[in-house]
């Protein structure tokens, strides 16, 4: 018998059903505001003075988005390397919701890119500012469900607060030399 690699109706229903039907295992603070901002940017490109609001905003969104899609396929592979051998159905969906997320990233940058271009270095460094903020909310404040996935909460909330604290910390050095660099 030869298996089609095409997924059927029938399947791609499933799908749609067993996403509504585990919803938290797929949708997360953090995917509902994250999208929202990539929403924005889109309802933005419509308006009548879209170029300069998207050229401001869009080296802030691309950071969030890369952040975003990076910590979600690293925390996805880490859950599928870990817990594969335990819960093989689980850690593959968490796996196939990272790629989701690092695809949904890839489309929100690679429609950025056009406004992000031709900025100073002081623009990125305040984007980076705001997409740090950003991100401490949303770890600190939100804390996403799936950091929980198999009680590794703590272990996961502590390894991204020191990636913050490392990036801040990046970040503070690039101001430093920025501001030596006028001096």
């Amino acid at each position: 018998m030869h298996a089609s690699a095409l997924p059927t109706i029938g399947d791609i229903g499933g799908l749609i059903a067993y996403v509504f039907g585990n919803p938290y295992l797929f949708i997360s603070s953090t995917t509902v505001m994250t999208s929202g901002l990539l929403l924005g940017a889109v309802v933005v490109s419509v308006l009548p003075q879209r170029t300069h609001m998207l050229r401001r905003g869009a080296p802030t969104l691309v950071l969030i988005l890369g952040y975003f899609g990076l910590g979600s396929i690293a925390l996805s592979s880490e859950i599928l390397l870990r817990f594969h051998g335990t819960i093989p159905d689980e850690t593959e969906t968490q796996f196939v919701s990272g790629l989701g997320h690092l695809v949904e990233a890839a489309v929100g940058i690679a429609l950025l890119i056009p406004f992000a271009r031709r900025h100073t270095k002081t623009e990125w460094l305040w984007a980076h500012t705001l997409a740090l903020a950003y991100w401490t909310f949303q770890v600190a404040v939100l804390t996403p469900p799936w950091f929980a996935f198999q009680g590794q909460r703590e272990a996961v909330l502590l390894v991204v607060l020191v990636m913050l604290a490392v990036a801040a910390t990046a970040n503070v050095l690039l101001w430093t030399s920025a501001a030596r660099g006028r001096s």
